[in-house]
């Protein structure tokens, strides 16, 4: 961009997202295209406030762009490797369209200027900048206010599995995992998201050492992302479950028929 993004918010380098949220809106109003008669030159002034703040709002871009102007440091930032689903478009249409129940010609720059139907997004980016900054149990109110909204959302259960994690909840944690999971492969074309099944099978092999094993045990091939991937996996392994507990229980009883 032409423009240092934290000028055109009138706000520090070092603003906390709070800050840069007010500022947005705060502009927003100012030089929406609406107010002008949907006026050229305020029409390409909203955009340019619109993209910015998706930059500043967001804690992993924001660093990104903070490195390239030899800014801020010293924030203990965690950034995952890659996108969260198959790819970045995924995770910028699931964030932006689905969180937020927009049409699919929506674009950054509509939802933003309606200031009114974008609370579930801001609500997730405030939660997204809680949790790299390892405050765990803020991001977790966020993302519950997110989820209630849109619970059918990838990415909020993803970042809630996470930072339940960090909480050390790990059934929470799987639970969100799950249910990502389940989502993405009703998707259409079904979500792969390799990256997300290997944070549950770490989690998974960590905590329930046991379930995992049996888990392997049952499963003859890698997930194919079938629509019932999740609920067949569960019922597997309660089988499995169901079968060691009663030949523990069995075992006794034979011996004493001998």
């Amino acid at each position: 961009m032409e423009h240092d993004l934290y000028q055109l918010f009138l706000v520090s380098p070092d603003a906390p997202f709070a800050v840069i949220k007010r500022a947005y809106y705060a502009r927003a109003k100012e030089c929406h295209p609406d107010r002008f008669g949907n006026s050229p030159a305020k029409t390409a002034e909203f955009q340019r406030l619109a993209a910015a703040f998706n930059i500043l709002s967001d804690p992993v871009l924001r660093r990104r762009y903070d490195r390239e102007r030899n800014a801020v440091a010293g924030i203990d930032w965690e950034s995952p490797d890659g996108p969260v689903l198959d790819t970045e478009a995924d995770d910028i249409l699931e964030e932006l369209i689905v969180g937020n129940h927009a049409p699919p010609e929506t674009s950054l720059a509509t939802l933003l200027g309606d200031l009114a139907k974008t609370e579930v997004f801001i609500t997730f980016r405030e939660g997204k900048n809680c949790y790299y900054r390892r405050q765990f149990r803020h991001a977790a109110t966020f993302f519950r206010r997110a989820l209630t909204h849109s619970p059918q959302n990838i990415l909020y259960h993803v970042f809630a599995a996470r930072n339940a994690a960090q909480l050390g909840d790990p059934r929470t944690a799987l639970n969100h995992y799950r249910q990502a999971i389940k989502l993405g492969s009703r998707r259409k074309p079904p979500l792969q998201m390799p990256a997300v099944r290997r944070e549950y099978e770490t989690l998974l092999k960590q905590h329930f050492p046991l379930r995992y094993r049996l888990r392997e045990w049952l499963k003859p091939a890698a997930p194919t992302g079938g629509p019932d991937d999740a609920e067949q996996e569960l019922a597997a392994l309660n089988r499995a479950l169901t079968r060691e507990y009663r030949r523990q229980i069995s075992a006794p009883e034979r011996k004493n028929l001998k």
